[in-house]
């Protein structure tokens, strides 16, 4: 039993190798396909006879084989590994690129595994020094802030070099060329940065368009001698609404690249309404407007060109690269749990969780890099194609939730086996054993085609124009191994229901051993049953790649029908990519109460208070988004009202009080954790970019040759930060805006009028006083806007944090309080599954815990005298509330799948239901003190409802139902149970998540304080 099991340990971390760097790559070699072949072929030789020794009678009295599944089993499992053509990757590269990856890996590797560096030949040092040299030198990270700073480099020249200068013209709003760099910088992809194009010249048309609008408004009220009006209006409607809104649909769209965009419309607006002064006098001029719009479009197309011709890359490319990586690490992830659960070891391991780290980080990517394809399919004429890789991306998707299925059986086995007395581990793992002596070769066969099969698709390579992988016979060898799994699979467990040890817990009738067996059998069965589901899913994967060659040989047909604006867009097959706003099941609160009989819940009769409506229809009002963009609407309309009184006019633009209403503008946050966090970093950066600005002046003053130089150096370090993934990226952005304000516009005034901006020196620029009004001006916008957070509809993200938590918490007990497995017969019924508030609430669920983790992020920002924020808990209640929804998933899965058998047979779903609604009641029970703890910040009572018992009188009772089957075939029906492995296993996930949302709950509020339950 021990080589047994470390042989497999040696399987399982042998496919993990890994490099620590931006993506993790799994690399497979022959070598080590052979080792698993070995270990498959090897693991049930005869000499693990003595494995079985402590069961060897019933093995030999129950010892069963369905001689056709095994042919076919055994005959795949020859074509898989033997013939070398259809199943067995190709594991040598196709290409240098990949060779040099590969062989850079193998020598990191060589490196990482030597215990001591020190006896390194001189050699094999310089060989590593210069591998991993290289290894930098290649770095996604640096070749993309070298682009951006090429970029920022190239928009500087607007500024220094005289030609081009003059072709702009004279002002000094120059450096806005480089500032739109910095926004939107070249190391986007094609597909990104044509995105964010469109969104600029819509936020630039937007902000021309409050601008002129606004100065006509103050020249038809200066015309009426009421100046004052106009100003008046101006700082309501096109200053606090104009900007408000801006805020609002920032919050609304949650895009990257609006995001930026929202920031230039801003920044151009805020100079035409202060610093121009048109509006202030009552005058129409469209010079500055015009100078504006042209200085940030040529930033925008130095941008675009680099993007496009250095080191260019596509959005399209990146996803098949990362498609290709996604199902390489679902490869190594389903060895590695199949091989645990057949050994009965874990599998945690530092490997293991930076697997599942990368995993989850490549679904994302999936996501952003589907998103931004679809502009360059646009663009290209292949819209059509763009569906077709949505389909597929979601498939592969789809994938990791069955992935997520085996892995909660898995820890369910250990569990299993980790718990009670010797003499339940011991009959556990005896029955275990069983269970592998009959089924974990066909598994083994299963998982090893399956490998094989994640390996080769979907593309061949990670290019532009990399077709699809498509072999025919793939397809074909799945199914015949899928049907001869199942076959296996159903006789496996017929002979576990008629083992001694089942008939005998049927008969005595003891409940905990009932229990015990039952638990063991839905383990076992979910997770051959999870297996099944990754096959349909790998299935329906290469049903879309047979699609999408289809597509491929038709010569992908272009067409730019999308351009006809009038028709109405397609809307099927297209997945959606925006971040809407859960929404509220309709008449959820009926789920509180057992009583749902029309007449309570009837239209009551009397009429509705005036109040009552008129509160409800100004419910868009309570939205944190939209009072967000109001109260930056007023802030703003506040801060720049100086601007138009007489008294205050000339030291508000002294100091430049236009870059005050910017840095309010952007540093603000719909949380004060967000808000604050972001203050702090463009303060710092502020000072580091005047405090820079003003040593390259002294040192290099007014040298056109090399300030643009020491720009450049600066750019390429601020882009590296922010490049970089961590958090408070923006702080490089800060640095660099502000070298821009202080630097570039002290050289566009040096070469300007000699009247012109006077006030800091003309043409003679006073770098010191100009660095000191900027960091006056942005430090006093921050400080505005912390107060307008803090004080005006203050939403603190600790609070927010615990209120949709609690809300999560209370939908999830719902889902479960409506009993699933009860709409069967409606879902049968052709009622669909929008009658089931668990399959419709679990996606919005989702979306919910992503925003979740944002929200942990941010309230550590917050200001805090009782201590750090225990971050550790909620990321732990974060992620046990993820596993509880996986659960959930696993059987929503279940039940569309069962819904569509004609053989299911319904009985036991009827003949459980009391014992359902009990469970159902005391989960949802508990969910609800979870949630009202939470609220209260108080610690859980002692006592709590007992979900354990209840869960075992629901296993007990599946039991009975065995009983009343009992005669001379075997027990029972493995189909009508298979619904009822997944909804077992479900709440063996709850209970033990409730148990460790309860334990990190009690870290957070186990001291109460006396103030707490003072009244």
């Amino acid at each position: 039993m021990r080589d047994r099991v470390s042989a497999t340990q040696r399987t399982g971390t042998d496919t993990l190798p890994y490099r620590e760097s931006e993506d993790v790559d799994i690399s497979v070699t022959s070598a080590e396909v052979q080792n698993r072949s070995d270990l498959v072929e090897n693991e049930y030789d005869s000499s693990d006879d003595e494995l079985y020794s402590g069961f060897e009678n019933t093995l030999r009295k129950h010892s069963f084989q369905d001689p056709s599944s095994s042919d076919i089993a055994l005959s795949l499992f020859e074509r898989g590994l033997g013939s070398g053509r259809t199943l067995l990757p190709n594991h040598s590269t196709d290409d240098l690129e990949e060779q040099a990856i590969a062989q850079l890996n193998n020598i990191n590797h060589d490196w990482i595994r030597r215990s001591d560096p020190r006896r390194l030949t001189p050699s094999e040092k310089l060989r590593s020094i210069f591998w991993r040299g290289l290894d930098f030198l290649s770095s996604p990270l640096l070749t993309r802030s070298l682009k951006c700073a090429i970029t920022y480099f190239l928009a500087s020249l607007v500024v220094f070099w005289p030609p081009l200068s003059q072709m702009i013209g004279s002002g000094d709003a120059k450096h806005l060329a480089a500032t739109a760099t910095v926004y939107f910088h070249a190391s986007r992809s094609i597909g990104s940065m044509i995105e964010a194009a469109m969104f600029a010249e819509i936020a630039l048309l937007y902000s021309a368009s409050l601008s002129i609008v606004s100065m006509l408004t103050a020249r038809l009220f200066d015309e009426l001698d009421l100046i004052i009006v106009g100003h008046a209006i101006v700082l309501i409607v096109f200053c606090a609404g104009g900007l408000g809104s801006i805020a609002f649909l920032k919050q609304k769209m949650k895009l990257a690249t609006f995001n930026t965009a929202c920031s230039l419309a801003s920044v151009a607006f805020a100079s035409v309404l202060i610093h121009e002064g048109s509006i202030q006098r009552g005058d129409v001029s469209l010079s500055k407007i015009i100078q504006v719009s042209v200085i940030v479009n040529s930033g925008i197309v130095i941008a675009a060109c680099v993007c496009i011709l250095c080191f260019p890359y596509t959005a399209i490319a990146k996803q098949k690269e990362t498609s290709n990586k996604t199902m390489k690490i679902y490869a190594t992830q389903l060895s590695v749990m199949t091989q645990n659960f057949i050994a009965g070891t874990t599998i945690a391991s530092e490997e293991f969780d930076i697997l599942l780290r990368s995993s989850q980080s490549h679904l994302n990517s999936l996501d952003a890099h589907l998103h931004d394809s679809k502009y360059e399919h646009y663009v290209r004429g292949t819209v059509e194609e763009y569906y077709i890789q949505a389909r597929l991306v979601e498939s592969i998707q789809q994938l990791s939730q069955h992935i997520g299925g085996l892995k909660s059986s898995h820890a369910m086995r250990l569990r299993l086996m980790q718990g009670g007395n010797g003499y339940r581990k011991a009959s556990c793992a005896e029955l275990f054993d069983v269970f592998v002596h009959y089924l974990g070769l066909h598994m083994s066969t299963l998982v090893q085609i399956l490998q094989n099969t994640l390996e080769m698709v979907p593309y061949k390579g990670g290019r532009l124009e990399s077709p699809v992988r498509v072999d025919p016979n793939v397809k074909e060898t799945l199914v015949l191994a899928r049907q001869a799994f199942d076959n296996q699979r159903m006789s496996t467990l017929q002979q576990m229901y008629a083992m001694d040890v089942f008939r005998s817990s049927i008969e005595s009738n003891n409940e905990a051993i009932s229990v015990f067996v039952e638990e063991i059998a839905s383990i076992c069965g979910q997770f051959s049953y999870g297996l099944l589901n990754f096959t349909d899913g790998l299935l329906h994967v290469i049903t879309v790649i047979e699609e999408y060659d289809v597509y491929l040989k038709a010569g992908r047909p272009r067409s730019w029908s999308w351009m006809k604006f009038w028709d109405v867009p397609r809307s099927d097959g297209r997945p959606s990519t925006s971040d809407g706003a859960v929404t509220v099941p309709q008449e959820l609160s009926r789920l509180f109460s057992d009583d749902s009989s029309d007449l309570k819940f009837a239209k009551p009769t009397a009429p509705v208070p005036v109040g009552l409506r008129l509160w409800r229809a100004l419910r868009i009002f309570r939205r944190n988004d939209v009072k967000f963009g109001i109260k930056v609407g007023l802030g703003a309309m506040i801060f720049t009202t100086p601007a138009f009184l007489s008294a205050t006019r000339d030291i508000f633009n002294h100091y430049r009080g236009e870059w005050g209403l910017i840095s309010f503008v952007i540093v603000m946050n719909i949380s004060i954790g967000g808000t604050l966090g972001a203050a702090f970093y463009r303060i710092l950066g502020t000072v580091i970019g005047a405090f820079s600005a003003y040593m390259a002046w002294q040192v290099f003053p007014a040298n056109n040759i090399a300030l643009p130089i020491v720009g450049f150096l600066i750019a390429f370090i601020c882009f590296h930060i922010i490049l970089s993934g961590r958090p408070n990226t923006v702080f490089g952005r800060f640095i660099l805006l502000t070298f821009n304000l202080t630097a570039l516009y002290s050289y566009t005034i040096s070469r300007g009028n000699e009247h012109e901006d006077d006030d800091e020196g003309g043409l003679h620029p006073m770098i010191g006083e100009i660095a000191i009004h900027r960091l006056i001006a942005v430090v006093s916008g921050v400080l505005w806007g912390v107060i307008v957070t803090f004080y005006v509809w203050p939403n603190s993200a600790r609070a927010e944090l615990k209120r949709r938590l609690g809300i999560v918490w209370i939908r999830l007990g719902l889902i479960w309080k409506s009993d699933p497995l009860s709409k069967i017969p409606m879902l049968r019924d052709s009622i669909g599954p929008s009658q089931d508030v668990g399959l419709r609430e679990e996606q919005n669920l989702s979306k919910s815990l992503l925003k979740l983790r944002e929200l942990v992020a941010e309230a550590a920002k917050e200001f805090r005298l009782k201590g750090p924020y225990p971050i550790k808990q909620f990321n732990v209640i974060l992620s046990v509330t993820e596993e509880i929804l996986d659960a959930y998933h696993n059987v929503n899965t279940m039940i569309l799948r069962t819904s569509k058998s004609p053989e299911l047979n319904t009985d036991i779903i009827r003949y459980t239901e009391l014992e359902r609604k009990e469970l159902g009641n005391r989960i949802f029970l508990f969910f609800y003190l979870l949630s009202s703890a939470l609220r209260l910040s108080l610690p859980l009572p002692d006592n709590l409802p007992n979900t354990e018992h209840a869960r075992k009188r629901m296993i007990a009772k599946v039991n009975e139902f065995r009983l009343e089957q009992v005669g001379n075939a075997p027990v029972g029906n493995e189909e009508e149970f298979v619904l009822f492995y997944s909804f077992i296993l479900a709440t063996l996930s709850i209970n033990e998540g409730l148990l460790k949302i309860i334990a990190a709950q009690q870290q957070i509020y186990g001291t109460v304080e006396d103030e707490a339950l003072s009244i």
